[in-house]
């Protein structure tokens, strides 16, 4: 009966350790939201406002991906998403279209990255 308790309680840790996700994870959301900013990022905004509106849209789906893949126990691909939403997170505050759109150029790179390591690697 010990043992099982003990294996019982590690078993999260075990599994976080594997590379696995976890039961209770809802890997799916994650990439859902990665998808979405995905797309968000594909087109150019048509003025300042237009991409402030969609950074900060971006934001918020690239940081729910991040709690989302860390809650997993993905730390490395919640890294690259991570990266991803503090560029997004530049976004609103850009008083200059032209290095909105170098930003934007950036951020679909890192998303781009993101996406390919989610496939590449799965959770880890």
């Amino acid at each position: 009966m010990r043992p099982v308790l003990i294996l019982a309680l590690l078993a999260p840790l075990l599994m976080a350790q594997g590379g696995v996700p976890r039961a209770r994870c809802d890997f799916g959301a994650g990439r859902e939201a990665l998808r979405e900013a995905e797309q968000l990022g594909r087109a150019a905004p048509e003025d300042l406002l237009e991409g402030r509106a969609r950074g900060e849209r971006l934001t918020v789906r690239l940081r729910e991906a991040v709690a989302v893949f860390l809650g997993c126990g993905c730390p490395l691909l919640a890294e690259s998403v991570a990266e991803a939403a503090g560029l997004a997170a530049q976004l609103p505050g850009e008083a200059d279209f032209a290095r909105m759109a170098r930003a934007i150029e950036a951020l679909r790179g890192r998303i781009a990255l993101a996406r390919e390591r989610m496939e590449r690697q799965a959770c880890r």
